[in-house]
């Protein structure tokens, strides 16, 4: 954990290094490791949580040459190793696919030229892409997690794929009580009701997505007993099964989890965009939606169902990453009021990561031979 804590600092944090680097780990803390046990500490750690520590070291170039930093020669070499075993795992190589193309791209407008490093990273990371498509093995292993996990698979449209990675997902995060969501989209409220005191609307926008989780999940025992139609709409978003099918759409409930799953990430991103307070460059919309693209593509693989949480990793990093972003953003804030919800938000922070450290080290108590 200690490679995407310095990444993520490297890359995303610029004032006050020491603060805000100290809240970054309190945050990362609050990950539930314990997932990377899900199929053997050693096979999904190495398939997951490696890719996405040394994707994000082989980012740090992007940051560097965009400030104009010098990069020292060893530097080079260690960003290009880091970027070929990132390239190996599909989902970490399409993030860094779209990273380095964008960025190039972005490069060559900013200063009608392209730093040389920027190209070769971004031929090696296309060159790895392409040797994933390419390589029979996949297709032979697709071929037979489709006959073992998923047989309907084929059957499904582009829409169904997509349909089906939004409501995975938010299945998922109402499922299981997401507590980077929960985290993500509390600090999203906070900072949109410190500083939008008048707007009503920008209010009811960013706090759809905490109330959702914290009545789907943390007050299901209650709400359970008094909203019995609304348990009936969670058992169908957490279920494993295509929602809305030829088969179910004639009737509009199997539309409900499609639309709700919707509705949040349109309001996390909405509410994004009126705390940075642009569209152009926004780093914190790129991440988010590069994070949560990682998430839908897993409604093209057959997998989608067996895999579980530990495919949320790279989209609960990316929330990770917006998180801080916005705590910088609310640090800024000087008002009297102001610092006393940073100083609650903070405290909540802190709580939530030690509890997350000490559940994770009772998790390896619990399964160690």
């Amino acid at each position: 954990m200690r490679l995407p804590g310095y990444s993520i600092s490297k890359i995303f944090i610029k004032d006050n290094k020491n603060e805000n680097t100290a809240m970054l780990v309190f945050m990362i803390l609050a990950y539930p490791l314990n997932k990377m046990a899900s199929a053997g500490w050693a096979a999904t750690t190495v398939n997951y949580m490696w890719p996405l520590a040394t994707g994000l070291f082989a980012l740090i170039p992007i940051r560097k040459i965009w400030d104009s930093e010098k990069i020292k020669p060893y530097e080079y070499v260690l960003y290009t190793i880091s970027l070929i075993f990132a390239g190996n795992a599909e989902i970490s190589c399409a993030i860094l696919i779209g990273a380095y193309i964008l960025f190039t791209v972005l490069f060559l407008l900013k200063n009608k030229e392209v730093h040389p490093y920027m190209i070769v990273q971004t031929l090696v990371i296309i060159a790895s892409m392409i040797f994933i498509l390419t390589c029979p093995g996949n297709y032979a292993r697709t071929n037979t997690e489709v006959s073992n996990l998923f047989k309907d698979m084929n059957m499904l449209s582009f829409l169904d794929k997509v349909g089906l990675g939004f409501t995975s997902t938010m299945g998922l995060i109402i499922g299981k009580g997401n507590v980077i969501y929960t985290l993500f989209t509390l600090l999203i409220a906070v900072y949109i009701f410190s500083n939008y005191k008048e707007e009503t609307l920008y209010k009811i926008i960013s706090v759809i997505p905490f109330l959702s989780i914290i009545l789907m999940y943390y007050l299901s025992p209650i709400t359970d007993n008094i909203f019995h139609f609304v348990v009936e709409i969670r058992k169908l978003m957490v279920s494993e099964a295509v929602i809305l099918s030829p088969a179910t759409s004639n009737n509009m409930l199997y539309v409900v989890p499609i639309v709700f799953s919707f509705v949040s990430f349109i309001s996390i991103v909405l509410s994004l965009l009126l705390i940075f307070k642009k569209l152009n460059n926004n780093v914190a919309l790129i991440v988010f939606l590069g994070g949560l693209a990682s998430r839908l593509l897993m409604g093209f693989t057959p997998t989608i169902f067996s895999s579980g949480e530990r495919t949320m990793i790279f989209f609960e990093f990316a929330m990770i990453i917006d998180s801080i972003l916005i705590w910088q953003e609310l640090m800024k804030k000087n008002d009297k009021n102001d610092i006393k919800v940073q100083k609650k938000a903070g405290t909540i922070i802190k709580c939530i990561g030690v509890i997350q450290y000490i559940n994770v080290l009772l998790c390896i108590l619990y399964t160690q031979k």
